[in-house]
């Protein structure tokens, strides 16, 4: 029987060993890129969360600040501010009343919503 074998028969396997460490090699190169995938699908998530914290916590700041400016800000607040002496007023003298043609006043006015319409 020996003689019936041929010359490269032993051939044939190492070329199935190649062609099955090659098709594990892609396999484990597949799960390994897999497994790296949800690792950084994961760690995006927790950095959106943290993002989404800071956002909202940023959102309750700001929005304290607005309600703060509005209280100080209303017309009570300010007649109390008056009154206590906190803001203290001046009367406009007549000295430093600048009196404006009123055709200058179209001007300046049609100037300025030009300027707000950049």
């Amino acid at each position: 029987m020996a003689a019936n074998q041929r010359k490269y028969a032993q051939a044939v396997p190492i070329a199935y060993i190649c062609i099955f460490v090659a098709v594990l090699i892609c396999a484990a190169t597949f799960g390994i890129r897999v497994l790296m995938l949800k690792q950084q699908l994961k760690q995006g998530g927790e950095q959106l969360a943290a993002m989404r914290k800071h956002i909202n916590a940023a959102n309750i700041s700001n929005e304290s600040l607005r309600t703060k400016k509005e209280q100080l800000t209303s017309i009570t607040a300010l007649k109390k501010a008056i009154a206590d002496g906190v803001i203290k007023l001046k009367p406009i003298e007549d000295s430093f009343v600048v009196n404006v043609p009123a055709t200058r006043v179209a001007v300046t006015s049609a100037t300025s919503s030009a300027e707000e319409g950049r």
